[in-house]
């Protein structure tokens, strides 16, 4: 990986808050915790989240974390229904 990509890379997950901190006494298995994660990132970053309320980024990790209490595993299937609920996809 070159300098310029490995500083983008940095850039782009400068402003990614981890969904664990909205999982408040949530308990999933380490590879659900990966999975929401990347579903959390991935909406984040398509709704470019940065710049708004903790608010936003709550609904969004609430409703990542109903999904998977609900048996959903797939982080490509959580985004597109969280996106889905957002009326943009």
């Amino acid at each position: 990986m070159t300098a310029e990509r490995s500083m983008g890379a940095l850039k782009s997950k400068e402003h990614v808050v981890p969904i664990r901190q909205f999982l408040k006494e949530a308990v999933f298995d380490p590879e659900i915790n990966s999975i929401m994660s990347t579903a959390f990132e991935d909406v984040c970053k398509t709704l470019d989240v940065s710049g708004r309320s903790d608010v936003t980024k709550e609904m969004i990790a609430t409703r990542i974390i109903q999904l998977a209490r609900s048996g959903e595993a797939d982080p490509i299937v959580l985004r597109k229904k969280v996106l889905s609920e957002l009326g943009l996809s």
